[in-house]
């Protein structure tokens, strides 16, 4: 009988029962049999971990991050480089951020974290992405395997550089350094109220302009070294709000926005990819977008001849879609600015009959294959330059290939996958994500979704960088 065990290492293993059973024959009865031996067994195992995890190969342990991490911790904000008012003396403030959701969802809420930091004249502690909310480095019984914990500055740049020094404001530190200078019983705690909290003592206004100069006043205010606030100010119900509209024209001009680059981690990544994407282009200096040594940011040039269109497609993204055409939801964030091409029908009119409005709200947040094709073709209609489409998708591969059939078939220089041609290996896959947003950054025109978090911060940066909103569009 022919047995097969899954190989993490590489292909799966088969083994030949009867060929089995002829070297036990062999074997010298002298010999003490395995079975009579049950702890030979349970020490085999303990070894075979033991020796995966001394040599950590990848697969099918994801990245260690070692460089990252210990870039953070040797800052020198928190190694006794002071200048801007950190160390044991220095003013914190802390807040929640979510676990266990995309990395989008805790970016737009880190962005905003940050400008209110400076505002309040403080240093922000950071917390790592957290994928996972466990103790281990991964998840084991989750296949394949994912790193539970990621350090923030091995997707972007901003909380690392030392850009605040420019605003003379104290610069961001990791969390785990703000736990050793400010001990709970330093701490000036606020709660949010909220369903949660409804005893928290900070009840916040619903204009966005003003909830940010509602917490500035409170921070800045404060005589205490250590400040914590706990619970969301920028909760899901605020992004779906006009809320985060009030605040758009001073936040986009903020520091924070002004020097906010991807990491030397996802810009390696596509230096890799140039020859390719895009030829001419220059390569990224990875050392100034690691350490901010100047207040004049280097522009970086559009690749016209791309179209990047952003394909939502993951676990329970059909029942989400659903679940926004019920409750005739809004855009979310930043994809609602009034500018932009494609939202000026979402929500629809309380008027619109249900198949109306769920066919609308398919159409925008789910499309399909056809549909696809046709903005692609209208886009290149539209835009001459365009010459070959990037797709950002977390779509299973036989969907998604499909789409990429199609559109090679309507002569289209290149078709990009990035998840399966940009960051093909297994190290990248995890910062991928950021590779995705910073072609899209980039690209001649985008096609976003304007239900996706992912797309809103899309949207943003490329507001940022003055980009006609006409090259911005929605499905």
């Amino acid at each position: 009988m022919r047995v097969t065990f899954p190989n993490p290492l590489g292909p799966p293993i088969t083994v030949d029962t009867a060929h089995l059973n002829s070297i036990r024959e062999r074997i010298p009865r002298s010999l003490p049999s395995l079975q009579r031996r049950p702890h030979f067994k349970l020490f085999a195992i303990i070894f075979a971990i033991a020796l995966l995890f001394t040599i950590h190969p990848k697969p099918p342990f994801p990245p260690s991050y070692s460089v990252e991490w210990r870039q953070e911790g040797s800052l020198p904000q928190i190694k006794g480089n002071t200048l801007m008012g950190e160390g044991k003396s220095g003013r914190y403030v802390k807040f929640d951020v979510p676990r266990g959701t995309g990395f989008n969802h805790q970016l737009q809420r880190v962005l905003l974290q940050h400008h209110l930091a400076l505002l309040g004249n403080r240093s922000l502690a950071f917390e790592p992405y957290v994928e996972d909310d466990t103790y281990l480095p991964f998840v084991v019984s989750r296949w394949p395997w994912r790193s539970a914990r990621i350090p923030l500055s091995a997707y972007i740049s901003t909380v690392i550089s030392g850009f605040e020094k420019f605003s003379k404001s104290p610069r961001a530190v990791p969390a785990h350094y703000y736990r050793n200078v400010c001990p709970s019983r330093k701490e000036q705690l606020h709660a949010i109220r909220n369903d949660a909290q409804p005893q928290g003592d900070l009840e916040l206004v619903e204009d966005g302009q003003s909830r940010i100069h509602q917490i500035q006043v409170l921070l800045a205010g404060s005589q205490e070294n250590c400040v914590r606030i706990t619970g969301e100010p920028f909760d899901d119900e605020f992004f779906d709000s006009p809320a985060s509209l009030d605040l758009y024209d001073t936040f986009v001009k903020s520091p924070v926005m002004k020097h906010f680059s991807f990491s030397p981690t996802v810009l390696a990544i596509i230096n890799r990819a140039l020859p390719s994407l895009s030829p001419e282009s220059l390569p990224y200096d990875l050392q100034a977008v690691s350490q901010a040594t100047s207040q004049d940011i280097p522009k970086s040039t559009m690749w016209r001849h791309i179209l990047a269109m952003h394909l939502r497609r993951g676990k329970n993204w059909e029942a989400v879609c659903e679940e926004k055409g019920q409750r005739s939801a809004p855009f979310v964030s930043f994809n609602k600015l009034p500018l932009l091409p494609g939202n000026e029908n979402v929500p629809p009119p309380a008027s619109m009959g249900e198949a109306a409005r769920m066919g609308l709200y398919r159409a925008k947040c789910l499309p399909q294959t056809l549909e696809i094709i046709a903005r692609a073709r209208r886009m290149r209609k539209n835009h001459p330059l365009l010459k070959s489409v990037y797709i950002l998708t977390d779509a299973d591969d036989a969907w998604i290939n499909e789409i990429r059939m199609w559109l090679q078939s309507e002569g289209w220089n290149d078709v990009w996958i990035g998840k399966d041609d940009i960051y093909p290996e297994w190290q990248d896959k995890e910062v991928g994500v950021a590779v995705d947003m910073e072609v899209a950054r980039r690209a001649g025109v985008f096609v976003g979704n304007g239900f996706s978090t992912t797309s809103s911060n899309i949207v943003l940066l490329r507001s940022r960088d003055g980009i006609h909103p006409d090259l911005t569009q929605f499905w």
